[in-house]
């Protein structure tokens, strides 16, 4: 009986040395690739830039090359929005689309120009 309650105590103080972060599932970089879209709508339309499956977190696009300010937004591949229209322009290239997205979730990116009409690239990196 001594020797089970030793090696249950033992056990214990085992565990407790270990930081938590040890015992925690490890977690799973997000996704960061190239992205680039040829904008083809006026500023009354969308432009579809992709469907993506989600890694979780958060999804950030970063335009390096931008020739008229646009705006950008996402949506579940069935519909409601994930966040709020972003205008990306020279001077902010960079915007989180959408936090806190589910691993595995469908979602479309969609830009439009800010004003005028579309035929120009946008190009960066999409982070999801």
């Amino acid at each position: 009986m001594k020797i089970r309650m030793i090696g249950a105590a033992l056990g214990v103080v085992a565990l407790a040395g270990v930081p938590l972060a040890a015992q925690a599932a490890p977690v799973q970089a997000q996704t960061t690739q190239p992205y680039h879209h040829l904008v083809t709508v006026s500023s009354a339309g969308w432009s579809t830039g992709g469907t993506y499956i989600a890694t979780g977190g958060d999804i950030k696009l970063k335009l390096t090359t931008l020739e008229k300010n646009t705006k950008v937004f996402v949506e579940r591949c069935e519909g409601a929005d994930l966040g709020d229209v972003q205008t990306f322009i020279k001077a902010k290239p960079a915007h989180t689309l959408a936090t806190g997205v589910e691993k595995g979730e469908c979602f479309i990116v969609l830009l439009s120009p800010v004003k005028g009409a579309g035929g120009y690239f946008v190009k960066g990196s999409l982070t999801y």
